[in-house]
């Protein structure tokens, strides 16, 4: 007698679990690629577009800077340092409320708290870049603690220097004598903020003007 036995065949329902889940790994697997990639991306973007904005931003900070100095050390009679003057966006001494950047109050937070608290404090209106629509607002503050007038007061609250004469050295001491004698003078300090309209792009610069 001979016997004979064959291997049953599996039913579908045996594999379309197995399939599926496999399909689902797979699918969840590729979503994740595909938002890392974008994310990738955007994040490419956004530094492309920040050292774009740095960079176009240059050249209007310096005019700020040069219409500073102008205002201040170029005019003629030279304009009095001793006290606020709106027309130069100048204050006598360091202002209230810096951040830990060192970012004045008034040039500080977002674009609409910013150009309210600005233009609230009567300051020159900002200077807008043609090419790239860059809007430029500053203030220029003496580095003092204090409103000084006098010279004891200047010495005793402000970050002071002794002033270049044409007999010092690059140290600015006395190289040939005799040497002149002038009281000291104070630093100032240009804050510059360069705002792009409707983005959330700002730009900071400092100088230190003597």
């Amino acid at each position: 007698m001979t016997s004979m036995s064959r291997a049953l065949p599996r039913t579908p329902h045996h594999q379309r679990g197995v399939v599926l889940f496999i399909a689902l790994i797979a699918m969840v697997i590729l979503s994740l690629a595909g938002v890392a990639l974008m994310r990738s991306v955007d994040t490419s973007l956004g530094a492309a577009g920040n050292l774009a904005f740095r960079n176009s931003s240059l050249a209007p900070v310096n005019q700020a800077i040069e219409e500073t100095i102008k205002a201040i050390f170029k005019t003629t009679p030279r304009p009095a340092t001793t006290a606020n003057d709106a027309t130069m966006n100048y204050f006598v001494q360091l202002q209230a409320g810096e951040s830990k950047n060192g970012v004045p109050a008034l040039l500080a937070g977002d674009y609409y708290t910013m150009t309210t608290a600005y233009t609230g404090a009567g300051l020159l209106p900002p200077i807008v870049d043609a090419v790239s629509g860059t809007e430029l607002r500053w203030i220029v503050e003496r580095v003092c603690n204090f409103p000084a007038v006098t010279q004891p007061e200047i010495i005793g609250h402000c970050d002071i220097l002794p002033p270049k004469v044409t007999t010092a050295g690059t140290d600015n001491k006395c190289a040939v004598p005799p040497c002149l004698t002038l009281p000291p003078i104070p630093v100032f300090r240009v804050t510059v903020r360069a705002d792009i309209p409707n983005t959330n792009a700002v730009s900071y610069a400092q100088a230190f003007l003597r």
